[in-house]
């Protein structure tokens, strides 16, 4: 030190500067040997509970770390956003409960990997239910893997069924159901109010009424991304669905949810449910009381030999364009959705049914569910899974879904004043009124106006 040419002072300033220097140096390695090879967000984390227990296999097969992230729907949907306009850090891989979001602009400016001809090369589409693919496209061109199907069957109480005498195997369309719906649906205490009703039947929302309506064909959208619910078809559901939510035709009853819904299923208020496969784990969480005694069936049909289910929710998975790893991306969606002994133990734990066909053999899909009286439901699931009808996402599906609601109030506020008189014009009309709004706003964009072409 007594040598160093220029005193004690700089000496000591060098140290500290070639300890810093190093210290920099490790940190930087230290980082560049922790920081992952791939990253995964989701928005639901029932689900990444399961990619995270089937992770270390794709690390260890592909010499790889995964980091894994978990944000509520809505703040990851606007994150992302955000950073795609802005060109921040994305991550590689995004599981998504809507697209439409995404693909308000030109097609070349939607920010995730098209992956059309990679799904029909690798035989997906064949191998996958082909109708949940519409749900992750847009203008022609597929962007996500479909993580479910969410086939859609009635859960029921099956004690109380068996009580009042129905047969639900006589239950084989809409028509057959409304018939036993006005018998069973009663006020048991004379008080004037229904203690009975036989269908969960909302006649404030558009969650059965969608369903009913994608069973029957119909759908807020169709295939090109056209305005598409003033159709005839949606008309009849539409119709049907307020005279048997109110008036004196009424079979349903909203229970609401939460508390409110269990002790509704509890007390009997409400007997048969719509219930997607997802919700039927719910129903095991939330109603355990009742193991032994629910059941299920495959949803009446709108005519003699018609489609006997509808689908109710969805996600999908996505590579976004802004990563560098897309071959590696890829495979990753691949093992998360097409794992078969993995799709297996996620069934057990959601009692979710997978799109990928072959996982359909897998023992887990034909266990017993004594909740269910034994039945086994992911097989049942899996019968109707082929029969879901395509749904179509638009950047107007939030608006499109409001007006159906509008039109769905008017015509129940102009049923209990006026009956059935007029009924058929009026709702035409405002359904017809509630469209053109939406093509009139759809209109505004230049790069969807006209059905959403390219």
């Amino acid at each position: 030190m007594d040598r160093f040419p220029y005193g004690r002072a700089p000496f000591f300033i060098l140290l500290v500067a070639l300890a810093a220097g190093a210290a920099r140096i490790w940190l930087s390695a230290r980082h560049a040997e922790s920081r992952p090879d791939l990253v995964f967000a989701t928005f639901a984390y029932t689900h990444l509970e399961a990619y995270r227990r089937a992770l270390p296999g794709f690390e260890k097969k592909h010499g790889v770390k995964v980091a894994m992230y978990h944000l509520d729907f809505r703040p990851l949907r606007d994150r992302l956003q955000s950073a795609f306009l802005t060109g921040a850090s994305v991550p590689d891989v995004v599981e998504l409960g809507q697209i439409g979001y995404f693909t308000r602009g030109p097609v070349e400016d939607i920010p995730f990997a098209d992956i059309t001809e990679r799904v029909h090369r690798e035989g997906l589409y064949t191998n996958m239910v082909a109708s949940r693919f519409p749900l992750w496209s847009s203008r022609g061109h597929m962007y996500g893997l479909p993580h479910d199907v969410h086939p859609v069957m009635l859960a029921y109480r099956r004690d109380l069924i068996d009580e009042l005498g129905i047969d639900v195997s006589k239950l084989e369309t809409w028509d057959d159901f409304a018939a036993m719906g006005r018998r069973v649906t009663r006020d048991l205490n004379g008080d004037g109010i229904p203690d009975r009703y036989a269908l969960e039947l909302s006649a404030t929302s558009a969650a059965q009424l969608g369903q009913l309506s994608r069973q029957r064909g119909a759908g807020l959208f169709d295939e090109s991304g056209a305005v598409a619910f003033d159709s005839v078809e949606m008309l009849e559901t539409l119709l049907w669905c307020v005279r048997h939510a109110i008036g004196p035709e009424r079979i349903g009853y909203d229970p609401g949810g939460g508390q409110n819904f269990a002790k509704a299923i509890n007390d009997g208020l409400v007997l048969f449910l719509f219930c997607p496969d997802w919700r039927s784990k719910q129903f095991m969480l939330d109603l355990a009381g009742l193991s032994g005694k629910m059941a299920l069936m495959p949803l009446p049909a709108w005519h003699k030999g018609g489609r006997r289910t509808t689908c109710w929710g969805g996600t999908g998975v996505f590579v976004t364009k802004a990563s560098t790893k897309q071959e590696l991306a890829w495979e990753f969606a691949k093992y998360l959705y097409l794992d078969k002994e993995e799709l297996g133990k996620r069934f057990l734990d959601t009692n979710i049914i997978p799109p990928y066909k072959p996982a359909w053999s897998m023992p887990a899909l034909n266990e017993p569910f004594p909740y269910y009286g034994g039945e086994r439901i992911g097989a049942r699931y899996a019968e109707l899974a082929p029969e879901t009808p395509p749904q179509y996402d638009s950047p107007y599906s939030d608006l499109a879904e409001s007006k159906l609601v509008e039109a769905y109030l008017n015509a129940g506020i102009y049923y209990a004043d006026h009956g059935d008189v007029g009924l058929r014009a009026y709702a035409q009309s405002e359904l017809t009124r509630c469209a053109e709004y939406v093509r009139r706003v759809i209109g505004r964009n230049v790069f969807l106006a006209g059905g959403g072409g390219e």
